[in-house]
C-alpha cells in the first residue's frame, strides 16, 4: 500500500508470509537435496540402474547442491542418451551382419548358384557335429552369418557327406539295369 493524503491508515494487524509454507504443505522431495546423499532414480521400463555409477555419483551430486528433482533429470538424460546409443549399435551391427550374409551370396565357393547347397551343408555339419550351446552363440551373435564360417561348415559338410558312398555302404554292388526294371527279380550271380 501507498502512502497517501487521505490521513492515517489503521494497523489491519500482521500479513502473512505468502513465501513461508504453512504446517499444513511439506515441502515437495523433489525440491530437496538428501541430507543423507542418497538419490532415488527412475529410469524408463527396461532400464536398470547401474548401482555402483549412482553409489559413486550421489555424494558429488549432494556436494554441488542437485535436488532429487535436478539429479533425477541428468538420470533421465543419460538413460535417453544410452538408449539412443544402444539403438545406434544394434542397427550398426544388424547392417555389418547384412553385409556379411550378401558377401557370402556372392563368395565364388560358397555363393551363387552354389549358395543353397551350401548352407545346407554347413546346416547339415552344425547339425551332425554341433552342440545347442554353438548353434545358439551362432544364432545370438549374429557369428553364423559370417562368409568364413559358412565356408568352414560348408568344407566340413562336404568332407563328411564323401564318407557315404552313394552306392549304399562300402562294398556294394551297383544295380543292374534289368535290376532296376525288374526289381522283384533277384540278381543272378
Amino acid at each position: 500500500m501507498f502512502p497517501s493524503d487521505a490521513g492515517p491508515v489503521e494497523d489491519a494487524g500482521p500479513v502473512p508470509e505468502s513465501d513461508a509454507p504453512s504446517e499444513a504443505e511439506a515441502p515437495d522431495p523433489a525440491d530437496e537435496v538428501p541430507e543423507d546423499g542418497r538419490y532415488d532414480f527412475g529410469l524408463p521400463e527396461g532400464m536398470a540402474l547401474d548401482s555402483k555409477l549412482a553409489e559413486a555419483m550421489s555424494p558429488v551430486l549432494k556436494d554441488i547442491g542437485l535436488t532429487r528433482g535436478q539429479a533425477q533429470a541428468l538420470a533421465g538424460a543419460l538413460a535417453a542418451h544410452r538408449q539412443a546409443e544402444a539403438g545406434t549399435g544394434a542397427k550398426e551391427w544388424a547392417d555389418i551382419q547384412t553385409g556379411w550374409v550378401n558377401s557370402a551370396r556372392k563368395d565364388a565357393e560358397i555363393g551363387g548358384a552354389r549358395w543353397d547347397a551350401s548352407v545346407a551343408t554347413a546346416q547339415g555339419a552344425l547339425a551332425r557335429f554341433g552342440t545347442p550351446g554353438l548353434r545358439a552363440f551362432l544364432t545370438e551373435s549374429g557369428g553364423g552369418n559370417h562368409p568364413e564360417v559358412i565356408r568352414f561348415m560348408a568344407r566340413v559338410g562336404n568332407a563328411i557327406a564323401e564318407d557315404r558312398p552313394e552306392s549304399g555302404g562300402a562294398g556294394a554292388r551297383p544295380l543292374e539295369a534289368a535290376h532296376l526294371l525288374f526289381p522283384s527279380d533277384k540278381p543272378k550271380g
